[in-house]
């Protein structure tokens, strides 16, 4: 037989069983298997480096513009001036101004279930609707029973009450709220909390100053006016 020959391996320390000119079966395995590992190593590395930009970018809160904070801030300081000044009777004509109005008010009667409202939708007397003559439709705000100290937040949808004397009708939800159902009729101040403009945009009332920086920001988003 021939005597085994060790020949030099190509890289020192590598391996002491390259014999022959190659390595045994099971060493190759091994080396295969230590390169499949540093491959899905470099591979990983790689989608890491691309995609943690990308991370980055996902990541980041967004920032809101300082044009649309600033906005915000002076509509929040209109608020609180307009809360401070004394309500005014109701007026006769229409009102965008978002100021305190006091008044009488009444509440839907079961006849009007269902019927179409201003805004096209059928009255539903278990939601906080509300009916003026004078807040732009889509108005939110604030209804205080000055009799008991009782108060509901209200969305004009609709129209009236046509009735001398009267400046709000509420849903029954609201009047149960205000704890005007016994009575039929309440002495009430309204401070509205958001008013639609007739640019578009939203005018923080009164109403609004009884709010949180965040209650405010979600309410008004980009559309405030401080006009």
């Amino acid at each position: 037989m021939l005597a085994e020959t060790h020949a030099t391996v190509p890289y020192p320390g590598l391996d002491r069983e390259y014999i022959n000119g190659s390595w045994p079966a099971r060493r190759i395995g091994s080396l295969r298997a230590n390169m499949l590992r540093m491959a899905t190593l470099c591979a990983a590395a790689v989608v890491a480096a691309c995609t943690a930009p990308l991370m980055r970018a996902t990541s980041t809160p967004s920032v809101q513009p300082q044009g649309t904070a600033s906005s915000i801030a002076r509509a929040e300081q209109e608020a609180v001036r307009l809360d401070q000044l004394p309500p005014m009777p109701a007026p006769h004509t229409a009102d965008d101004s978002g100021r305190k109005v006091v008044g009488k008010a009444s509440f839907y009667a079961r006849q009007f279930d269902g019927k179409k409202m201003a805004d096209g939708r059928r009255f539903n007397p278990a939601t906080n609707v509300a009916a003026s003559k004078t807040l732009p439709i889509g108005t939110t705000a604030k209804v205080i029973n000055l009799d008991n100290g009782k108060s509901a937040t209200v969305t004009v949808e609709d129209r009236g009450p046509y009735v001398r004397g009267r400046m709000l009708d509420v849903s029954p939800k609201v009047a149960q709220t205000l704890r005007m159902k016994k009575s039929g009729i309440a002495h009430v101040v309204v401070k509205p909390i958001a008013v639609p403009q007739p640019d578009g945009k939203v005018k923080l009332g009164a109403g609004a100053a009884d709010m949180t920086p965040s209650q405010v920001a979600t309410l008004a988003g980009s559309h405030v006016s401080a006009e």
